[in-house]
């Protein structure tokens, strides 16, 4: 019995026992912590990828960010005070220091240091346009150049970091002409009016080989009046339009029908049909046949200065005044390849032509190489498309 009894009163004093334990004491507050990205001794960073520090169980009081230099580097806080961003590009082959102090709510402060190296390129490559930036309107026809002054090794990457904005929206597309340009133009012909805006934000971009790009550029333009000069051949006529109606007529002479052979090298003089783009022009432009090959003083060669020239081919066609031909202008072609127009006509033509002017020539029997100037309408749309290094 008393054994019984005994066993009894422990499991009473065990029940006891536990129905008086002391409470689990209240958790700690969780501590306050910063976090930086990029990460303390990282190297190579990209210097366009954002630094941000973080704070966890606390508000950021103060955050620095410094180069070598000691300048700091711009940043914006969170309205809640917890995370902090850099607002600005850093520079390439730079050491940059992170300094960081965050608060709790119990009043305990986390501090945080971290450097951090950003990449240093191979070599830097620098976006250049066509027009140039003093342009700032073109016409209709103008396609935009992007020219880079190294072949980037990632074409893909280079024209992604291109951008073409117009208003009203306009659809167009990338065509790389060569190693180092691309050009940009619409499906059809500008919208007189259009506001466009070309971005080449290619700094910190990597372009393959160790190259990155130099500096974002940006180029505004707006679209002119729709000019365009149709000239057939068949009746040695240039007719003008602007916005669709016509406001002029001109007898002009292109190149004659004739040929020579230079060093083996058949030189034709033929005005080739074709869409053509007005470029740059001159008051007066000194002109030499040796420019495409054929000597001076040959029997058809020249050195000469000639009068209000619009250049529409890199070949060396241009519209211009040309009193020596008047006598054959709208009769026959006898010209080295330029279409020649007579004193009036031609300034006429050189104060209203300029950038991105369209010029038509029909009904020769040779074509415009596309690849001639600005020949990109000579392309058909599908295989234009074809031309960007995104497809």
């Amino acid at each position: 019995m008393w054994v019984r009894i005994a066993g009894w009163c422990a499991v009473v004093v065990l029940v006891a026992a536990a129905c008086t334990s002391s409470p689990a004491p209240p958790a700690a507050a969780d501590k306050p912590e910063i976090t930086v990205a990029p990460k303390d001794a990282a190297d190579a960073v990209s210097p366009i990828e954002p630094i941000e520090v973080t704070a966890t169980n606390a508000k950021l009081d103060s955050v620095t960010v410094t180069n070598p230099d000691g300048k700091q580097v711009a940043g914006a806080l969170s309205a809640d005070k917890a995370r902090w961003t850099s607002a600005e590009p850093l520079g390439y082959g730079r050491q940059y220091t992170v300094k960081a102090v965050a608060r709790g709510d119990d009043g305990k402060t986390a501090r945080k240091t971290v450097s951090f190296r950003t990449v240093q390129p191979a070599q830097t490559v620098f976006p250049s346009f066509f027009p140039p930036p003093s342009i700032t309107t073109v016409g209709v026809g103008q396609p935009i150049a992007v020219i880079f002054d190294k072949p980037p090794a990632d074409r893909a990457a280079a024209e992604r970091a291109l951008k073409v904005s117009a208003t009203p929206a306009t659809e167009g597309g990338w065509y790389w002409r060569d190693d180092r340009t691309v050009h940009w133009r619409p499906k059809e012909y500008w919208k007189p009016g259009t506001k466009v805006t070309v971005d080449a934000k290619i700094y910190g971009v990597k372009l393959g080989d160790g190259m990155y790009g130099e500096t974002d550029r940006t180029l505004n333009y707006t679209i002119g009046p729709a000019k365009i000069a149709t000239i057939d051949d068949r009746t040695h006529q240039m007719t003008v339009t602007v916005d669709g109606q016509q406001v002029q007529t001109f007898p002009v002479s292109m190149g004659r029908p004739d040929s020579t052979t230079v060093n083996g090298k058949t030189i034709s003089f033929v005005t080739p049909s074709g869409t053509y783009v007005a470029q740059e022009k001159y008051e007066v432009k000194q002109m030499t046949s040796a420019s495409y090959g054929l000597p001076n003083d040959a029997a058809l060669g020249y050195d000469s200065q000639i009068p209000l020239a619009v250049r529409i081919s890199n070949s060396g066609i241009f519209v211009h005044a040309a009193p020596w031909s008047v006598a054959d202008q709208g009769v026959r072609n006898v010209s080295h390849g330029c279409v020649n127009l007579s004193p009036e006509a031609g300034r006429w033509f050189y104060d209203n032509f300029g950038y991105g002017d369209i010029v038509t020539v029909s009904n020769t029997n040779t074509q415009l190489a596309s690849t001639d100037g600005f020949g990109d309408w000579n392309i058909p749309w599908d295989e234009w498309l074809k031309g960007s290094a995104l497809r």
